[in-house]
């Protein structure tokens, strides 16, 4: 079962892993890594662990070749 995440997750990673979830953030039918390594300017190793780390923390998922970002869940205002 998958935990919520929030904007406070994202904002707890490295400004490469923000990168690439924003990359995967505005494509609604996620992307291969062969499309964001067109997209950006990190090794295909680096990507694959940036992707893997992500993942780790509930922001991406993984659907075969297909990864897509999380929806972020907005913490209710006090």
């Amino acid at each position: 079962m998958a935990t919520e995440v929030d904007a406070s997750t994202l904002n707890r990673q490295p400004q490469q892993r923000r990168t690439v979830y924003a990359l995967l953030e505005g494509q609604p039918d996620g992307r291969s890594v062969k499309q964001l390594l067109g997209d950006s300017d990190v090794s295909e190793t680096e990507l694959r662990d940036t992707l893997r780390k992500l993942e780790a923390a509930g922001l991406v998922r993984r659907s075969r070749a297909v990864w897509t970002a999380v929806p972020l869940d907005t913490p209710p205002s006090a």
